[in-house]
C-alpha cells in the first residue's frame, strides 16, 4: 500500500511540475541577427549561415557579402515584449501579438508587422545603410 500512495504522489507531482517547467504555449523562441552587407569580401564579423546569405541575396540589395555581427536568442510571450541590444546601433522590441505574428521595432526606425512561422525570415534595414536585421524562430 505504502508503494501505492509514492506512485500516486510521484504521479501528481510530475503532473503537476511537467507543465510548469515547458515553455509557455504562446511563447515563440526567436533568434535576431545584426547583419552587415559589404563588397569587400573581407568585411568585420562572422560568414552568415547559407540559408542567410541565399535570402538576403534574393533581395534587391547591392551587397555581394553579408557579415553576421551579433546574434541573440530569446523567448517572448504571448501579448509581451522584449527589448534586445545587438549592439552599440542596433536595438529591437519584438512583440508577439499570437499566432505566430510578431511586431518588430527597429530603434529609430519604425515598426514591422507580419507573420513569422518557422522558416520564415523577417528582414529589415537597420541604422545604417549597409545594417540589416533578421530575425526568425529559433529551430
Amino acid at each position: 500500500m505504502k508503494w501505492f500512495t509514492a506512485l500516486v504522489c510521484t504521479t501528481l507531482l510530475l503532473g503537476l511540475t511537467g507543465p510548469a517547467a515547458r515553455a509557455a504555449e504562446g511563447d515563440l523562441q526567436l533568434e535576431a541577427q545584426w547583419i552587415l552587407g559589404s563588397n569587400d569580401p573581407v568585411a568585420k564579423g562572422r560568414p552568415v549561415a547559407p540559408e542567410i546569405e541565399n535570402k538576403l541575396k534574393r533581395l534587391p540589395l547591392k551587397w555581394q557579402h553579408y557579415s553576421l555581427i551579433a546574434t541573440q536568442s530569446f523567448a517572448v510571450g504571448k501579448d509581451g515584449a522584449k527589448t534586445v541590444t545587438l549592439g552599440q546601433d542596433c536595438e529591437i522590441t519584438v512583440k508577439n501579438l499570437g499566432a505566430e505574428r510578431v511586431e518588430l521595432t527597429l530603434a529609430g526606425r519604425g515598426k514591422i508587422t507580419q507573420s513569422l512561422r518557422k522558416g520564415q525570415t523577417l528582414v529589415t534595414g537597420g541604422n545604417d545603410e549597409n545594417s540589416i536585421v533578421v530575425l526568425r524562430q529559433a529551430d
